[in-house]
């Protein structure tokens, strides 16, 4: 098997999936940790800028941290990159809950596939192991071609929706994740990609 720096193929895609759980499943758990509140977002290596929605905490420090510390645990660098991680507060179980995350990974780990296919693949990852349950779309946000990817995810008797925008830009895997515990809540903040931009 094809090995990545150091790692097969089946062992980076384990530890992006661990990093991602830790996103998913542990951040909302220390929101209440003097979170930041959300403001408009910019990068400057990616060249895009986003308005997420308002009122949600900013939890990107302690993502990192995260997603860090289990890396070192796994002794690889091999995992993705988090550049925001908002959440509407630390009852992720509450009917109106949502998040809002942005990830990016090297286009070069999975060079053996088409940009589209690429994004196909890092959508599911960046999914968490979700159920797809729509076929992926094109489409273009603000000057940039995403792949558009809709999931369930089940949690015990919870199901959370998710919907991942993903494009290949500069290089790296650029990813855009909304969950919910409704379409309805979903969709609402969702319509907040509306708002990115490249630059």
């Amino acid at each position: 098997m094809r090995r990545r720096g150091g790692l097969t193929r089946n062992a980076y895609i384990w530890c992006m999936r661990t990093a991602i759980f830790l996103l998913i499943i542990l951040v909302p758990q220390v929101v209440a940790q003097n979170p930041r509140p959300a403001r408009l977002f910019r990068d400057s290596t990616l060249v895009f800028r986003f308005s997420p929605p308002a009122h949600m905490r900013d939890l990107t420090d302690v993502a990192k941290q995260s997603v860090q510390q289990r890396a070192a645990a796994l002794g690889t660098s091999n995992v993705l990159t988090v550049l925001l991680s908002l959440s509407s507060g630390p009852d992720d179980t509450a009917a109106d809950w949502h998040s809002v995350g942005i990830e990016t990974y090297s286009r070069e780990k999975l060079d053996s596939l088409s940009d589209r296919d690429a994004s196909r693949t890092f959508s599911r990852l960046v999914a968490g192991g979700g159920t797809e349950i729509d076929q992926a779309a094109d489409l273009d946000v603000g000057g940039c071609q995403f792949v558009v990817s809709t999931f369930e995810l089940h949690e015990g008797r919870l199901t959370k929706y998710a919907r991942v925008y993903t494009a290949v830009r500069n290089a790296r895997m650029l990813s855009f994740y909304f969950s919910a515990n409704s379409p309805d809540v979903l969709a609402r903040t969702a319509e907040s990609m509306k708002t990115f931009k490249a630059e």
